[in-house]
């Protein structure tokens, strides 16, 4: 069976008449459901499966750490700030969660000492999440421990594959935003 169906079983790619691997259980899925087999379909499952995988991998990376991928991510974009806070609202547009999600992921970093909850100066109806030293340091001790696993995942690719990599995904993301703004996907999703 393919890495799609079962976690942390070993994937069962194929190679086409061009070299290029291919899930046969993708395939599988298609032909079973009546879809027809495209590049463009089959390349987003993989990708959709890519990313998922990535997730996982992320989440075990810093659940190490006792956080996670979420709680992570919060951490690394308050230590991105010069004065290491944002606004409750901002991490949450900047993360593309809810607020209620940002609000419960402070919480838990917050019971934790690694942000604090300060009052916004100039509005006592704003509140920023601002990153502690102790979340400072759980931030470079996971990017310093999470250094060789990236390095682990991109060492079978060429300078050349990674940089079209790179390259297809932004195209896609860029791809995705456009069909986002278009409404593209509300109107699909009414029919």
């Amino acid at each position: 069976m393919s890495s799609h169906s079962f976690k942390g079983e070993p994937a069962e790619y194929r190679s086409d008449a061009d070299g290029f691997l291919f899930d046969p259980g993708i395939r599988e899925i298609l032909v079973r459901t009546g879809r027809k087999v495209t590049p463009g379909i089959e390349a987003l499952a993989a990708v959709r499966m890519a990313g998922k995988k990535m997730h996982a991998t992320m989440e075990r990376w810093a659940d190490l750490h006792g956080l996670s991928e979420g709680r992570f991510q919060i951490l690394v974009r308050l230590q991105h700030q010069s004065d290491g806070r944002l606004a409750m609202g901002e991490l949450a547009e900047l993360l593309d969660v809810s607020p209620r999600t940002v609000t419960g992921l402070v919480d838990n970093l917050e019971r934790d000492g690694f942000v604090r909850r300060v009052d916004a100066p100039d509005d006592r109806r704003s509140v920023y999440a601002e990153i502690t030293e102790q979340g400072r340091d759980a931030v470079r001790r996971l990017w310093r421990d999470s250094e060789g696993g990236q390095v682990a995942l991109i060492k079978g690719f060429s300078e050349a594959e990674l940089i079209q990599l790179r390259h297809l995904c932004l195209r896609l993301m860029q791809a995705m935003s456009a069909v986002e703004l278009a409404g593209v996907g509300e109107k699909h999703a009414s029919r």
